[in-house]
């Protein structure tokens, strides 16, 4: 659970990186670290899909843009493991912005990922959520 007291938790987002390019693949790979990914994924663009390989099988995907005025960002802790910071209560936890990022590319086996794909629709979330606390 984040700790919501401004005292214990600190997130900068002034983002100093480059712009990411973020996938979400239908699959968990149990590595943290740096990959290769422009070595060995290579995703080929026609039109506004993509097609690739993972792990030797085929996958599709499709690029969805964040909602207008929102970005992602990368973050990475600047006082310890993600671990510390989910479990936080007494100690500060600082997130620090490394990259950022306006779209997503989304990743299904067999087939294009459907507009009722579940990361697909949490995006329109946020309109709920506007609306709602909309003075």
């Amino acid at each position: 659970m984040l700790a919501s007291d401004p005292t214990h938790d600190s997130i900068n987002l002034n983002c100093t990186g480059a712009s990411a390019e973020l996938h979400l693949l239908p699959c968990s790979v149990d590595h943290n670290g740096p990959a290769k990914t422009t070595t060995y994924f290579l995703p080929k663009q026609t039109g506004t899909t993509f097609e690739a390989a993972f792990r030797g099988r085929q996958i599709h995907g499709r690029s969805v843009d964040l909602p207008h005025g929102y970005t992602g960002h990368v973050v990475e802790s600047t006082t310890g493991s993600f671990g510390a910071f989910e479990n936080a209560t007494s100690a500060r936890v600082e997130l620090l912005s490394v990259e950022q990022f306006t779209s997503i590319t989304v990743w299904e086996h067999d087939q294009l990922p459907r507009p009722d794909d579940e990361a697909i629709s949490a995006l329109a979330w946020t309109k709920v959520a506007q609306s709602i606390h909309c003075d």
